[in-house]
C-alpha cells in the first residue's frame, strides 16, 4: 500500500460518495480496510500482457497460435511456388500442439517446464520453430503463449537416368495437420522393382506415443513389414518409457569387391520382436534410469536369386551361421543432460538444442533356451555420450559398442564399435566452422557386415563409386559454412566448402582391403525453404583428389532435418547392430 501513491485519493473519492455514506458508521473503516489486500495485488501485479518471468505464479490461459510454413507478403511471380505449396498444406491442429506442453492451466508456473516444452516441439520433424512467451495477466498469474511455424511437409521426389524414371517418393509428414505422416516410396531394379509405404502417427491414441509401421516389397522373398510403438524418454520430468517392436525382413546384402567385377549379393532373412520398459530414478538433470526387456531374433544368410558364378558361397556364407536367439535384457542409464538453444550449427537459419552434460546407457541380456532358441550367450552394449560448450563453440563425443560372449565356442564375437567426436565454432553470425571425426569397426561378426567409402554418412565425399571395402574406418571432416542471407524472404541460403580424409583396414570382413588415406573436397549449396526451417537441403559438388579406379567427381542431393544437433551412425554399420539394442535407453 505504502508503494502506491494513488491509493489514499481512491479511498477518498469512495468515502466522499454516497455509497460510504449508506454504510453504518462502525463498519465504514472495516469497509476501507478489507479493500487493502485487493488493492495491493492489483497494484503489485504486472500490466496484462506484459512479458513475465516464469516463476510460480499461477498460470491462468494457454494460448497456442500455429501457423504455416509462408506468409507472402505480396503476390509476385516468384511467389506463386510459395502459394501453391500452402495451399497444399495443412496447419498443424492446436490439440497436437497442447499434448506437446508439459505445463497446463492451473499449474504454478517453472521455467525448466516452460523452455522443455519448446524444446519438445522444436524436436518434432514437422514443425519448423516453436516459442513460448509467458505473459502477466494483470492479475498476478500468467498467460502462456505458444507459437509454432509448421515445416514444409509435402513430398515430391522422383529418380531418373538420363530420361528413364527409376525412382518415386509421394507423401505428406503432416497430413492434415495431425501430426500423421505417410510416405509412399517405388524404386526400379534389376531382379524385381522395389515398393514401399511408411506410416508414423507422432501421437497414437492422442498420446505422446509415437507409432512407425511400414510395409514393403524388396528384391527377394515375401513381403516385409515392421512396426514399433514407443513412449520415448523425451523429458526428465517423465516418469517411465517404454517400447515394444517387431518386424520381418528380407533383403540383399552387397558385398564391394575391387577391380571390374561386380558385388558379391548375399540374401538375408531377419525376424525380430522386443519389448521393454524403463523407470526413472532421481531428480530431473541428475537421475538414473532402471529397466528390462524381452528379445526374441532369428536371421539366416543365404543365396540370391541370381547366384553369381564367380562367387564361392559356400566360403562367403560360412561365418554368417542361422541364428536363433531368446534374450532377457537389464537396462541401465546414467543421464546427467541440460539443453542449451543455439543457432546455425547444423541448421542453416532455425534454432537447435545441444545437449550439455553426460549420459551413458548399457544393456546386458542373457540367452534364455525357449521358443526354440539355440544360441548360449550374453550381450553386452553400452552408449556414452558427453558434451560441453555454449552459443558458439560446442563439443561433443559419442562412443557406442556391443559384443557377444559366445559359449558354444567360448570366445567373444559380434563386435561393434563406433565413435564421433564433434566441434562446432561460430567465427561470425553469418560463419560456422565444423570439425568431425568418425570411427567404425567390426570383429568377428554373426550377421553380413562391410565398411565403404561411399557411405553418406561415414565416407568419405567425392568416393561414393570406390569399390573399396573393409572391416574398419577412419575419417576426418572439416567444414566452413557460409550464411548468404534470404531469398526474397522465402528461402535461407548458404555455402559450405569442405575437405575429407579416410582410410579403410581390411580387417576380417570379405573382401576387405587395406587402403590409404584418400581425400575429397568440394563445394555444396544449401537452402532452407521457408528460411527459419530446420530442414537444410544440400547440393554438394565432391572431387576425389586421392587415387582411386571407380572415383570420379559427384553430385549428392541430400537434406538434413536438423532437429538436434549430434551425431548419426554411419548406415552402413547401423544396419549390422543387434536390434535389441535400444538407441540411448529410448
Amino acid at each position: 500500500m505504502n508503494g502506491d501513491p494513488g491509493f489514499p485519493n481512491m479511498v477518498c473519492r469512495f468515502c466522499a460518495s454516497g455509497l460510504s455514506a449508506r454504510l453504518p458508521r462502525g463498519r465504514n473503516l472495516a469497509f476501507i480496510i478489507a479493500l487493502i489486500p485487493a488493492s495491493t495485488q492489483v497494484a503489485g501485479a504486472q500490466a496484462e500482457g506484459h512479458e513475465a518471468v516464469c516463476n510460480g505464479q499461477i498460470i491462468t490461459d494457454i494460448q497456442v497460435n500455429t501457423r504455416a510454413p509462408y506468409e507472402p507478403k505480396s503476390r509476385k511471380w516468384w511467389t506463386i511456388p510459395i502459394r501453391i505449396a500452402n495451399s497444399l498444406h495443412a496447419t498443424t491442429d492446436e490439440s497436437v500442439i497442447r499434448r506437446y506442453l508439459i505445463l497446463a492451466r492451473g499449474m504454478q508456473c517453472s521455467e525448466f517446464r516452460r523452455a522443455e516444452s519448446e524444446r519438445i516441439l522444436r524436436v518434432q520433424p514437422y514443425l519448423a520453430s516453436a516459442e513460448i512467451q509467458t505473459l502477466s495477466d494483470g492479475l498476478g498469474g500468467v498467460i502462456l503463449r505458444v507459437e509454432t511455424v509448421d515445416e514444409l511437409t509435402t513430398i515430391v521426389g522422383a529418380g531418373a537416368s538420363g530420361t528413364h524414371l527409376t525412382g518415386l517418393r509421394l507423401g505428406d509428414r503432416n497430413i492434415m495437420g495431425s501430426a500423421t505422416s505417410v510416405i509412399a516410396r517405388w524404386r526400379e531394379s534389376d531382379i524385381r522393382d522395389v515398393f514401399a509405404v511408411e506410416f508414423t502417427d507422432y501421437q497414437f491414441l492422442g498420446r505422446r506415443y509415437i507409432l512407425d509401421a511400414d510395409m514393403s516389397r524388396r528384391e527377394i522373398g515375401s513381403p516385409n513389414w515392421s512396426a514399433d510403438v514407443r513412449h520415448p524418454f523425451f523429458t526428465d520430468q517423465q516418469r517411465f518409457a517404454w517400447r515394444v517392436k517387431a518386424e520381418d525382413t528380407r533383403e540383399l546384402f552387397h558385398f564391394l569387391r575391387e577391380g571390374n567385377v561386380p558385388s558379391a549379393v548375399i540374401g538375408i532373412e531377419r525376424s525380430f520382436m522386443d519389448a521393454g520398459g524403463v523407470v526413472r530414478i532421481g531428480l530431473p538433470g541428475r537421475l538414473s534410469l532402471f529397466g528390462i526387456s524381452f528379445s526374441r531374433e532369428v536371421d539366416e544368410a543365404m543365396e540370391p536369386p541370381n547366384a553369381d558364378s564367380t562367387v564361392n558361397y559356400t566360403t562367403l556364407l560360412a561365418p554368417y551361421k542361422r541364428r536363433n536367439n531368446s534374450r532377457i535384457n537389464a537396462l541401465w542409464a546414467l543421464r546427467n543432460i541440460y539443453f542449451r538453444r543455439v543457432e546455425r550449427f547444423d541448421a542453416l537459419n532455425a534454432a537447435q538444442d545441444i545437449r550439455l552434460g553426460f549420459q551413458a546407457s548399457t544393456l546386458f541380456g542373457r540367452s534364455l533356451s525357449i521358443s526354440g532358441a539355440t544360441d548360449d550367450d550374453i550381450l553386452v552394449a553400452a552408449d556414452i555420450y558427453g558434451g560441453l560448450g555454449g552459443e558458439r563453440t560446442f563439443l561433443s563425443i559419442n562412443v557406442r559398442g556391443e559384443g557377444h560372449q559366445n559359449y558354444d565356442n567360448n570366445e567373444w564375437d559380434g563386435i561393434l564399435g563406433s565413435g564421433n567426436i564433434a566441434a562446432y565454432r561460430r567465427l561470425g553470425d553469418k560463419h560456422t566452422v565444423k570439425l568431425n571425426v568418425d570411427w567404425s569397426g567390426g570383429w568377428k561378426q554373426r550377421t553380413p557386415f562391410q565398411l565403404s567409402l561411399g557411405d553418406s554418412r561415414g565416407g568419405v565425399r567425392g568416393y561414393r563409386r570406390s569399390r573399396a571395402g573393409g572391416g574398419r574406418r577412419g575419417v576426418l571432416r572439416l567444414e566452413e559454412r557460409w550464411y548468404v542471407g534470404d531469398f526474397r524472404e522465402q528461402a535461407g541460403l548458404g555455402l559450405a566448402f569442405f575437405a575429407d580424409a579416410g582410410r579403410l583396414w581390411a580387417g576380417d570382413v570379405p573382401y576387405g582391403v587395406d587402403t590409404p588415406v584418400k581425400l575429397g573436397a568440394g563445394i555444396g549449396l544449401l537452402a532452407a525453404v521457408p528460411k527459419g526451417s530446420k530442414r537444410t537441403w544440400r547440393l554438394d559438388v565432391a572431387f576425389p583428389l586421392s587415387a582411386d579406379g571407380k572415383a570420379k567427381w559427384e553430385f549428392r542431393l541430400s537434406n538434413l532435418n536438423a532437429n538436434r544437433v549430434g551425431w548419426r551412425e554411419p548406415q552402413d554399420l547401423a544396419r549390422s547392430r543387434e536390434r535389441a539394442v535400444p538407441n540411448n535407453v529410448f
